[in-house]
């Protein structure tokens, strides 16, 4: 008790010593931001929407690679800086779950996820007064929006619980949070608008970085699993893995080829492509790659390796013992590192590896991996995962699934013994590692206090497995928006 104390009087006196309250702004989403998209009469023919769409991905490319990453990953305990006491980055801190770490970490921060919705709103507004629309595009548009606006309600809805609920591209009132049943009821409505628009395919040029049906499958899978309908959940991986276009890239020496991006693997990710000008500096790659891919300051640290996220032998031993065999060792990290122990045993980790050949150093803006939002693996072990389930019981199927993701690994099969649903959950670490997973994985199974720095037995109830709200957000709501209950 007396440390849940001194952690919440931490989180006040960090909250008043950084954050401006700027009491006469009274709206929780900045209206420039919500208007900066599209202008009010830019969206007049199908040409129009099709920018705006576009536009709606590219404001969900900015948000999602860091936010993710950070607490998705290195909020789950897998990824560390150099030591705990030198050459410390700023996000290490994060597995820690302080308030001050989180919150300088743009962990309180939703007003980017609002800008997507924002844009998705004002494309569903427009959509029904244009004219002279092709049926089939304008389905596809209808869809699209429908499923990245879900898509961005699930993230908000997993980091902070209860979230303001707004359906207009500019909303003018107060408003307050919504309860998390009524948000979930909008993203499956979403979805269901999304499977009935979308078709299963739209070509290899669009492949995974553009909305389908089985994206939006996918995504509602995994909406179901939070929710605790493993049976529900069970029903659409089986959807995606039967009826959708993938398959799991064959070539095990060459799994790299999933985060160049529009694998046959893939069901949706995000694309980046330098002629699209659509790479990026200070996400992912910048944070985990070093020498040689990148030459000079780029990871923070005056060049110096030790500076990287990556995480220790000992974490990765837990994963990939070393008597076992595995290749997804040597093609989720580097083996260079991993073998010679090279910079203080930085062991680099390389799924986002794909550099321009001649990238732009001087800003960074030089990597083009995909970020993965899902792909057939994480379905096929997220059914493992329902089958294994006390909902559904049948655990001999999810051995099978288990086992299909293991031998494209050649790792050793799965043949019985202890709580398959924990070996689940571990294979679910090993192949989905760095693609933002692993800590809904455990909110989701329960089992946060189990393999995280999160180990107090009432971690869920107690709401820790939330992020605080930062206070300029709450003070610009005038107050219509109330802090996490844990992080008051």
């Amino acid at each position: 008790m007396k440390r849940l104390i001194n952690r919440r009087n931490s989180l006040i006196c960090t909250i008043l010593l950084s954050c401006v309250v700027l009491f006469s702004c009274k709206k929780i989403l900045d209206p420039e931001i919500i208007e900066m998209p599209t202008a009010d009469n830019a969206i007049t023919m199908p040409a129009d929407v099709e920018k705006s769409v576009a536009a709606a991905y590219s404001f969900l490319r900015a948000v999602v690679p860091d936010k993710v990453f950070l607490m998705g990953d290195v909020r789950a305990d897998l990824f560390s800086s150099y030591s705990q006491s030198s050459n410390v980055r700023i996000e290490t801190p994060i597995a820690t779950n302080s308030a001050a770490a989180l919150l300088n970490n743009d962990g309180g921060n939703w007003n980017q996820f609002y800008t997507v919705i924002a844009q998705c709103n004002l494309v569903l507004e427009r959509i029904p007064n244009i004219k002279g629309y092709d049926e089939l595009l304008k389905r596809r548009h209808i869809g699209e929006a429908s499923f990245i606006r879900a898509l961005a309600y699930f993230y908000l809805v997993r980091f902070w619980g209860d979230v303001p609920l707004n359906l207009k591209s500019v909303d003018i009132d107060n408003l307050s949070r919504a309860p998390q049943a009524e948000v979930f009821a909008q993203i499956r409505s979403d979805l269901d608008v999304a499977i009935a628009n979308l078709e299963l395919d739209y070509g290899d040029g669009d492949r995974a970085v553009r909305a389908t049906r089985g994206a939006a499958w996918a995504i509602k899978a995994h909406l179901l699993g939070w929710m605790q309908d493993y049976a529900g959940c069970e029903k659409l991986c089986d959807s995606v893995i039967t009826k959708g276009p993938y398959s799991l890239v064959a070539d095990t020496m060459n799994l790299i080829s999933i985060f160049v991006g529009k694998s046959r693997e893939g069901i949706f990710e995000l694309n980046f492509d330098a002629n699209l000008r659509e790479v990026q500096k200070n996400r992912v790659y910048n944070r985990t790659l070093g020498r040689p891919w990148y030459k000079d300051v780029s990871d923070g640290g005056g060049g110096s390796d030790r500076y990287l996220l990556c995480p220790t032998r000992q974490q990765l031993n837990v994963m990939f013992p070393p008597s076992a065999v595995d290749a997804r060792l040597f093609t989720w990290f580097i083996r260079e590192t991993y073998l010679q122990g090279v910079n203080e045993d930085r062991i680099f980790f390389g799924k986002y590896r794909t550099l321009q050949l001649k990238g732009d150093t001087s800003s960074q803006n030089i990597n083009e991996s995909n970020i993965i939002i899902t792909r057939l693996a994480d379905i096929m072990l997220l059914r493992a995962e329902a089958l294994a389930s006390t909902a559904v019981g049948r655990p001999g199927e999810a051995a099978v699934l288990l086992n299909k993701v293991r031998q494209r690994a050649f790792a050793t099969p799965y043949t019985g013994g202890g709580n398959i649903q924990d070996t689940i959950l571990l294979e679910r670490k090993k192949e989905l590692i760095g693609e933002g997973q692993y800590f809904f994985d455990l909110v989701r199974n329960r089992k946060l206090d189990k393999d995280s720095k999160i180990t107090a037995g009432d971690w869920y109830q107690k709401g820790a497995w939330l992020l605080p709200i930062n206070q300029t957000i709450i003070a610009k709501s005038n107050f219509a928006i109330t802090q996490n209950e844990f992080w008051k």
